[in-house]
């Protein structure tokens, strides 16, 4: 019996140190984890840091300007970069970007891209003054100071309690007029087209006109199928002769085809 003690003394004791080696062994590698985790993490707080910052795309604001608007400054920790808030500090305060993405280069490299306004539509308020408006409905300011794109007269709404940076707002009843008008302008933009368009007629959204200096006149009828009308546009123009002057119909309702109608009573 004595020796039969002694045995179980001798188990219970080996499962002892087994157990206190197996809780050593855990905490050793957890420990040795811990510490490979933290040399990476201040590995990339160290290695990864912002140098350089570029910017493509500005032609109206300058690369500095982006920069400092964009809130990213050398420095930084080049994975923590936060893209959107990057994104929302240029397109808040930026009226003439259209549209910005934001990529990283390792090991510290951020590239913001830009685009900006080709054309801008110059509108009335309802209390008088002109301001201008970009493709996407923003309101530019009232005055176009560095901007060097393409300036369409739109007529036929007003636009009311305008400001720099906000979203253009029609007067009551002519949302349908600016809804038109923005849709005209996003088309022309990249048609290659914006040097001859001068004006923009929607008061009657169903029977949008274009004027061309005073060379063409453009029925494009409703703003349905506007891309196609556009294209088609472009095309009729092809075939005309650089002193040929007249109305020009794209709207579609006689058989889809396109017509050209000299003028013949103006100087």
């Amino acid at each position: 019996m004595a020796y039969q003690r002694k045995s179980a003394r001798r188990t219970s004791g080996r499962r002892t140190s087994q157990r206190h080696d197996n809780r050593t062994g855990f905490a050793g590698r957890l420990l040795i984890m811990l510490a490979v985790v933290a040399a990476i993490v201040l590995g990339v707080a160290l290695f990864f840091r912002v140098r350089t910052v570029e910017v493509q795309g500005n032609r109206i604001y300058s690369a500095d300007q982006v920069i400092e608007i964009s809130g990213v400054e050398v420095g930084d920790n080049l994975l923590m970069v936060n893209r959107a808030a990057v994104n929302g500090n240029i397109t808040a305060r930026m009226p003439y970007v259209l549209h910005t993405s934001v990529g990283l280069i390792l090991p510290d490299t951020v590239v913001i891209k830009i685009e900006e306004s080709e054309v801008a539509g110059v509108v009335m308020a309802d209390v008088g003054s002109t301001w201008y408006i970009n493709t996407a409905g923003r309101i530019l300011g009232s005055t176009m100071d560095g901007f060097d794109g393409q300036v369409i007269e739109l007529n036929g709404f007003t636009v009311t309690a305008p400001e720099a940076g906000q979203q253009a707002k029609a007067s009551e009843g002519m949302e349908d007029s600016l809804h038109a008008a923005l849709s005209v302008l996003s088309q022309m933009e990249g048609s290659g087209l914006l040097d001859l368009v001068t004006s923009v007629n929607t008061e009657k959204s169903y029977d949008i006109r274009m004027l061309c200096g005073e060379q063409y006149e453009v029925l494009l009828g409703g703003a349905n199928e506007l891309d196609y009308k556009i294209w088609y546009l472009k095309e009729v123009l092809n075939l005309l002769e650089p002193y040929q002057r007249g109305t020009i119909d794209v709207t579609l309702d006689q058989e889809r085809k396109a017509s050209f109608e000299p003028w013949t009573d103006r100087e």
